[in-house]
């Protein structure tokens, strides 16, 4: 499963009650990204609520594509979000607090740990496989993500 699959609204029952419709409790939902993409009702919700809602969506929803919110941009936006957390030295349980300071979404530290290990050992698959192909910038690349990203 995805880390964005994985994703939630961190205060989902307030969220549904203010905007008095029913929406699924993962941010990366089909309804979610619908609702918070048209910010329909989102002038229903508290301020620090729609500030951080509106934030998620114009950070991550926000792209050309002629299938936006559904075309996956939000998502690969949002894994580097976290790449770039980690990368900044915050561990887990950080990334988790910085989530829901910024935009009001959660995850178990746990599952943000799994993804980082992931993550990991795909730049490892990464520059293995660039090695052998002979693709030396590609290699360098991934090297220093995965170091960024080891600290």
């Amino acid at each position: 499963m995805a880390i964005t699959d994985r994703i939630q609204l961190k205060n989902h029952r307030q969220i549904q009650s203010q905007l008095e419709t029913s929406i699924p409790k993962r941010a990366f939902a089909g309804a979610t990204l619908d609702a918070f993409y048209a910010r329909e009702g989102l002038a229903e919700v508290d301020d620090a609520t729609r500030d951080r809602l509106e934030a998620f969506a114009e950070d991550f929803l926000v792209c050309d594509c002629e299938g936006a919110p559904h075309c996956g941009c939000g998502e690969r936006a949002f894994v580097e979000y976290l790449l770039d957390l980690r990368a900044s030295g915050l561990g887990p349980d950080a990334i988790v607090d910085v989530m829901e300071d910024d935009y009001m979404l959660t995850a178990y530290s746990g599952d943000v740990l799994g993804f980082l290990d992931e993550s990991v050992r795909t730049l490892e698959a990464v520059s293995a496989l660039a090695d052998v192909d002979g693709r030396d910038e590609v290699a360098d690349a991934a090297r220093s993500r995965r170091d960024d990203l080891v600290g």
